[in-house]
């Protein structure tokens, strides 16, 4: 997708979001087991983020072991009809917890939701971000098979789970096997809840997230790139990122040139918009659901300011892509990154101590390797193949314990 002016760019990510991304196909693969697995979330494409990748990519990888795989979810505006997609009733953004969220609405919805558990006749259901309306609480209640439940979220505090705590901890206590995507989710949820966690992160494509990804048509390399990418919400950090990139060309006798490529999108875009001033070297490139990899891999840094994160899936993504990470310091990340291995880390919202650290990977070409080549490295600890067997190991038990119990 070329570099386009912004509102030009924003029409166009409006009207042409494709579906689902669109990948090569994967050989093949049999477990010995074959298991009708329902997967439940409010979060799917079209919208983008975290848990609807999540439930996608793992999707994709337990169908090429021979598994029947359905993801339960919602009819968002823009969403086209795709196989082993089943929607109920309608998503309804929502403000919640400094972000936007999302609930389904609509009539019958329960009795839809059992309708399409019964004739699925699945072995497992897996929901994910168990204990938020609509979809999951009402799968867990509706189940006649084994449920298990995946917590992507960190927050500092609920309001909710204080007030309906007793509701909450019932449909935790429902589950046959809690999984948290990391520590800091369950430092979360520990002080609401209790439950026995089995920690198993997000995976990542390293086949699709590597070095050599083909560069994004008009990406030059006349001058070093700084990367964003994430939506454009309050926690990811983007005003802190542009105050700062000032601070970067600013540094030295006569400046210095750099580029701030900001892929994303949002309704907060027309703020972001007036805060960048028309400076020439920001440039707003739009959502985009494929192409990723060529981004990172040909940015001399991604810089990643977030707030509050359960776990860093684009660090992740970048490491794959070895190109060396500057981000905040904060409890999600220190799951995924060492500072100084994989990344250089500054205090949360620290305008300054990001600039510095911007400036030192840009200026020492030794270190921006050094921390390339382990990131991509480590990130092969998380391919999906890997973390596709472990929950498909959590799975067995849960039917084993079923079997044992019978």
């Amino acid at each position: 997708m070329p570099l386009l002016n912004p509102p030009l760019q924003t029409k166009r990510a409006r009207r042409s979001h494709p579906a689902l991304p669109q990948l090569p196909p994967l050989p093949l693969s049999r477990d010995e087991r074959s298991l009708r697995i329902a997967l439940v979330t409010e979060y799917y494409y079209p919208h983008l983020g975290g848990v609807c990748e999540h439930v996608h990519f793992f999707a994709r990888e337990a169908r090429r072991r021979g598994h029947h795989v359905d993801v339960i979810t919602s009819h968002i505006p823009g969403a086209e009809e795709q196989p082993h997609v089943i929607r109920i009733g309608r998503s309804q953004p929502v403000y919640a917890n400094g972000s936007q969220a999302r609930i389904t609405i609509g009539w019958n919805i329960r009795r839809e939701m059992r309708r399409v558990l019964r004739e699925g006749r699945y072995d497992v259901v897996h929901v994910h971000s168990p204990l938020t309306p609509v979809l999951p609480i009402l799968a867990i209640e509706e189940a006649d098979c084994p449920v298990v439940g995946t917590f992507h979220t960190y927050f500092d505090r609920s309001l909710g789970y204080t007030i309906g705590n007793r509701f909450f901890q019932k449909r935790l206590d429902m589950l046959s096997a809690a999984i948290a995507v990391s520590h800091s989710t369950t430092v979360a949820l520990n002080r609401y809840f209790e439950a026995d966690w089995q920690i198993i992160p997000n995976g990542i494509d390293t086949d699709v997230f590597h070095p050599s990804a083909p560069p994004p048509p008009g990406l030059t390399k006349d001058v070093p790139t700084i990367l964003f990418l994430g939506r454009f919400d309050p926690r990811n950090g983007l005003t802190t990122l542009i105050d700062s990139f000032q601070r970067v060309k600013g540094r030295g006798n006569r400046g210095r040139q750099a580029r701030l490529v900001v892929v994303g999108d949002g309704p907060l875009r027309e703020h972001y918009y007036k805060q960048a001033k028309g400076d020439k070297d920001i440039v707003f490139v739009g959502s985009i659901l494929e192409g990723r990899p060529s981004y990172y891999a040909h940015s001399s840094v991604y810089a990643c300011p977030t707030t509050k994160a359960s776990f860093g899936i684009t660090l992740l993504e970048s490491m794959a892509c070895e190109t060396p990470v500057v981000c905040s310091d904060i409890l999600g990340f220190r799951d995924v990154v060492v500072d100084g291995r994989e990344a250089l880390m500054h205090p949360c919202g620290n305008r300054d101590a990001l600039a510095d650290q911007l400036v030192r990977v840009l200026d020492d070409e030794g270190l921006a390797i050094q921390l390339g080549t382990t990131g991509r490295q480590n990130s092969l600890e998380y391919s999906w193949a890997r973390v596709t067997s472990r929950v498909l190991d959590v799975y067995q038990n849960v039917l084993g314990n079923v079997a044992a119990s019978a």
